[in-house]
């Protein structure tokens, strides 16, 4: 099996038993890697009763045939599993080093069942697996986790995916850090509660490793990638400069930078102070990427002096953060989101949710839901960082009442404060919003309230591709425009099977903007990587069979039409701004002709027609 060992490692902790299986051929073929392979495993661990914090729920890691190959940016890795925030089908995508680690160790992934009795480490050194007690990492935050571990393996260059004690206290929202202070988080969904759940201090790779995994024409491939290496390099060259925080200044004139809990249009006083540009002028010391990557669009910062002082070098806020914790909470002080970067690297949070949560907590205070003796000692005033850097650190350790309400998210404290608060909750399926408007980007409102895991950029990439990408493989010689509902059903369907595939594969999506990846430059490395010979159709077809897959993981757990809506501010709420003005996205009637181009149940469940002709009957 080319591109893969043929190896997966099933690992339970509940007796420290290990098994290395080989991947299923069909299963390669069918689903290719990453995080489709990763969801078919899923759905057969897992049934409508598997509670996600329960021992039976397994935390999968994935890589793909792209994975530490010569492909760019083929660094990446999967996190599935069911989500203790939602409940339903959960992935979380991470790029770093580890994923490239773990297939040099020859696994092409893990699959980590049960729950150890007491905190534990995995430890994978080339082809050997152990495990080590972990009592004494139990409550320390990431970066010192990290560092203990790799002196003790006497390997600078290994790399671990570690919770902090967010998710040794199972908030619902806890993230899985990767590369230690160089965060790289799986974020979304609550992956950290999950290896909480388990007593999973830590996966540690060594640096080791040197295993290759096969290439059907690795001359081709060589060839291949060098001859596109120039034209990525110079397409997303001004990108790279910049990275994602130069977003912020630019979306706040184009109306998608989320500001106030989603409910103003306009605060250029916060846009201007938090974006890439000041950024880059007063706390930015370099670019970094990870590993493999010729687009280096990270950012190391460090603020070295006053209440923020960052400890050290570290990676530094992107797009992201730089809105959850700016614009979203009306703060403009970019010193103070480095801060709550770095506890929310250090303690184990997903930035977009904490920051979301953060959000809703200040308004909640401002229409008296959170009182002053919920908040004990809190002034949750708008803009007030302060306030929320210690809501962060609270929320970690779960500590006082309004610490454990906020840790189950914005939907789990809606539910809990009561008081109308569901009103200005900003969730989809139980996922909080990224920092991208769905009324800016009418494919992300059907993207949002569609997608597996909830409300999710990354599902379709709706607003980069409707700004300046083309898909002509896929009859787009333009992309349309981001606010007309005629054709948005079908574009949005074919993103989503897209970016389905490329999670599959695994590649970075960044890869294709500004018209720099095409899709048969994938399909192309695919088949030389593992000698395959499929064609465009056959290869998009993988990606709608790995989303009609994840889909019947959530109709299994009662997902239905019910749920594929957007919150009351996005159905009620118009936005308009100096240059702009964005009219309610017109969900219904684009969701029923979303579902009938799937092949979609008026519930919203694959119809058996459209599971036969995806293979997917026996799933």
């Amino acid at each position: 099996m080319y591109g893969f060992h043929n190896k997966i490692s099933w690992i339970d902790l509940a007796d420290q038993s290990i098994r290395v299986l080989p991947v299923d051929p069909r299963d390669e073929e069918m689903f290719i890697g990453g995080a489709n392979l990763g969801a078919a495993i899923l759905a057969r661990e897992t049934g409508a009763g598997t509670d996600p914090l329960g021992p039976d729920n397994p935390l999968i890691f994935m890589t793909g045939p792209f994975t530490a190959t010569r492909v760019p940016s083929g660094s990446r890795h999967e996190l599935i599993s069911l989500s203790p925030q939602t409940g339903i089908y959960a992935e979380s995508n991470c790029g770093g080093s580890f994923g490239w680690r773990l297939k040099r160790s020859g696994l092409d992934g893990l699959v980590i069942k049960g729950a150890s009795s007491s905190p534990v480490v995995i430890v994978i050194d080339q082809d050997q697996i152990t495990f080590r007690p972990a009592d004494d990492l139990w409550g320390r935050d990431v970066f010192s986790a990290d560092e203990i571990l790799k002196s003790e393996v006497n390997d600078n260059n290994a790399v671990t995916a570690c919770i902090g004690p967010a998710g040794e206290n199972l908030v619902r929202f806890a993230s899985v850090s990767h590369d230690g202070r160089h965060t790289r988080a799986a974020g979304r969904c609550g992956m950290g509660a999950v290896m909480g759940s388990k007593k999973l201090k830590a996966v540690l790779v060594t640096s080791r490793g040197k295993a290759q995994a096969p290439l059907a024409d690795a001359q081709g491939l060589k060839d291949s990638v060098r001859s596109v290496l120039p034209m990525l390099k110079e397409r997303l060259e001004l990108f790279g400069q910049m990275g994602t925080p130069g977003g912020v200044i630019n979306y706040h004139k184009l109306g998608n930078l989320p500001i106030q809990n989603w409910r103003s249009s306009w605060a250029p006083e916060v846009a201007e102070k938090t974006t890439g540009t000041v950024m880059k002028e007063t706390i930015w010391i370099s670019r970094a990427g990870c590993k493999s990557c010729p687009i280096m669009c990270g950012r190391l910062i460090n603020v070295e002096e006053g209440k923020y002082a960052t400890d050290g070098v570290m990676e530094g806020p992107e797009y992201e953060t730089l809105a959850a914790f700016g614009s979203l909470i009306m703060n403009d002080d970019l010193e103070g989101i480095a801060k709550a970067n770095e506890l929310c690297n250090r303690l184990g949070l997903d930035t977009i949710s904490c920051g979301a949560v953060a959000a809703f907590a200040l308004e909640c205070w401002e229409k008296g839901v959170i009182t002053p003796e919920l908040a004990d000692g809190l002034d949750l005033s708008w803009g007030n960082i302060d306030s929320v850097l210690e809501m962060i650190r609270r929320i970690a350790r779960q500590e006082g009442q309004l610490a454990v309400v906020l840790g189950l998210g914005v939907r789990g404290a809606a539910r809990t404060l009561g008081g109308g608060s569901a009103e200005w909750a900003v969730e989809a399926k139980g996922l909080e919003f990224p920092m991208h408007d769905p009324r800016f980007s009418w494919g992300h409102a059907l993207s949002y309230s569609t997608g597996n895991r909830g409300a999710c950029h990354l599902t379709s990439l709706s607003h980069i591709f409707e700004l300046a990408v083309a898909l002509p493989e896929l009859g787009y010689d333009a992309p349309p425009p981001g606010r007309e509902a005629e054709g948005k059903a079908p574009w949005t369907i074919h993103l989503q099977n897209l970016m389905n595939l490329l999670d599959s594969l695994i590649s970075c999506k960044f890869s294709m903007i500004n018209n720099s990846l095409k899709i048969s430059h994938f399909l192309e490395w695919y088949n030389l990587i593992t000698g395959r010979s499929l064609d465009l159709k056959a290869f998009m077809k993988v990606g709608e069979r790995g989303f009609n897959l994840k889909r019947m993981i959530n109709n299994r757990r009662g997902v239905s039409r019910k749920d594929d809506i957007l919150p009351p501010r996005m159905r009620t709420l118009r936005r308009s701004g100096p240059d702009y003005a964005f009219n309610i996205p017109p969900l219904l009637p684009m969701l029923s002709e979303y579902y009938d181009l799937r092949g979609w149940t008026e519930e919203g469940s694959p119809s058996q027609e459209t599971l036969d002709r995806l293979g997917l009957k026996g799933s």
